[in-house]
């Protein structure tokens, strides 16, 4: 029986139905020769009853006696069936009938009873599986698995509703990633304009009331002051603007070689190190073939290498690799590293590291970074060793 499942298991329900109805065929075959015969045999026992009674050892033999009417005298034949008692002959016909009745009853009982089964061990348990699944799936809740182990259409059918529901689960996921990203944008946003727009209150409110008394060069001084604020608005809502595009970008993969990659990375970082050592190294072969990106994957180095030469002493150092599918670009540098708390916070938009002293910078470089990692199917990772290591992949 278990051999049975298994070869089931393996063939495609057309196989499956065409091997059901060809056993149904045969079964129904056999069972109505059965009962037919069976039928015959009856009637020839009802037979052999009568030929006993009547000394007839032949029973299509005509038996005659002789009938006298007037001065004419003839035989009259005798039918052995005409002798039968009723309930004889009614059983007798019912047999006779069924002899060739049995035919369409067997094929009509054998194919409903293959329907009945092949629908319970073929089509029962993967259709109860896609309707509660469908089910799930307009509610919304995507927090289960579908599995089926036949390998049949049906088995096919259920792997690829798998699919479409762990498709709908990260959609969703990262539908809520952003929303909460944004929310958090949005925050972080809020929190930095509190201090530019209470300087220009500020400054606004003692021009207004002070002016007349205030000497020219002391309201020059003031009216830079709110210029250099206003301008680092505008700036803020600039880099919310592009925050916004940054979501939308479609990653667009094309072949490239990663000597070529590389040969951009050492191009770019020789223009931008100022007089700082650089280093770019490959780890394993130079000539594999990559299918990434390039544009966001050269965005990413930049914002890092940027980072990396505002805070080196001396050296920054960039290793590439390719692993299991994905492209890890490591950029590190010889300064003071990050602190405990900015390594846990440094990818958040807005956030200053310790290590910063300027108020040039808004601390969008590595939320940036973070995104468009994400956006490939990669992440950021950041960590210390003899200065800060930022490590990021993108998948192939």
């Amino acid at each position: 029986m278990g051999k049975m499942k298994d070869f089931f298991k393996r063939k495609s329900i057309k196989t499956a139905f065409t091997i059901s109805m060809l056993a149904c065929i045969f079964s129904a075959l056999l069972l109505s020769l059965a009962l037919s015969n069976f039928c015959q045999w009856g009637q020839s026992r009802y037979y052999k009853k009568y030929q006993i009674q009547f000394g007839v050892s032949n029973p299509e033999m005509v038996i005659g006696f002789e009938k006298t009417e007037g001065n004419i005298s003839y035989q009259t034949p005798l039918n052995l069936k005409d002798h039968f008692t009723r309930t004889d002959r009614t059983v007798y016909n019912i047999l006779g009938f069924l002899s060739v009745g049995v035919y369409p009853i067997c094929f009509i009982f054998c194919i409903a009873v293959t329907s009945v089964l092949f629908y319970k061990r073929q089509l029962q348990e993967p259709i109860t599986i896609l309707d509660h699944a469908a089910g799930k799936i307009a509610e919304n809740n995507l927090d289960f698995k579908i599995i089926y182990d036949k390998e049949d259409e049906l088995g096919k059918l259920c792997v690829s509703f798998e699919k479409m529901r762990q498709a709908l689960q990260e959609s969703n996921e990262e539908m809520w990633r952003q929303m909460e990203e944004r929310k958090r944008l949005n925050a972080a946003f809020a929190h930095d304009l509190r201090t530019p727009l209470t300087v220009l209150k500020g400054q606004s409110e003692l021009l207004r009331k002070y002016a007349p008394k205030m000497t020219a060069e002391k309201v020059s001084d003031t009216s830079k002051m709110m210029y250099r604020h206003i301008v680092r608005l505008e700036e803020y809502v600039q880099t919310m603007g592009e925050l916004q595009r940054l979501e939308d970008i479609m990653i667009v993969r094309q072949p490239v070689t990663m000597d070529a990659l590389c040969r951009q990375f050492r191009e770019t970082g020789e223009a931008v190190c100022n007089g700082k050592v650089f280093f770019c190294e490959v780890i394993g072969d130079e000539h594999v073939d990559l299918n990434i990106d390039t544009t966001i994957v050269m965005r990413v180095f930049e914002n890092l290498l940027a980072n990396a030469v505002r805070f080196a002493k001396e050296k920054i150092k960039v290793l590439t690799k390719l692993q299991d599918g994905y492209l890890y670009l490591t950029v590190s540098d010889d300064g003071a590293g990050f602190a405990e708390k900015d390594l846990e916070n440094a990818t958040k938009p807005f956030y200053k590291t310790v290590r910063e002293t300027d108020n040039e910078h808004f601390g969008m470089g590595l939320n940036i970074c973070k995104i468009l990692c994400e956006k490939h199917g990669g992440y950021i990772r950041l960590s210390n060793q003899d200065g800060a290591v930022i490590t990021v992949a993108f998948r192939q």
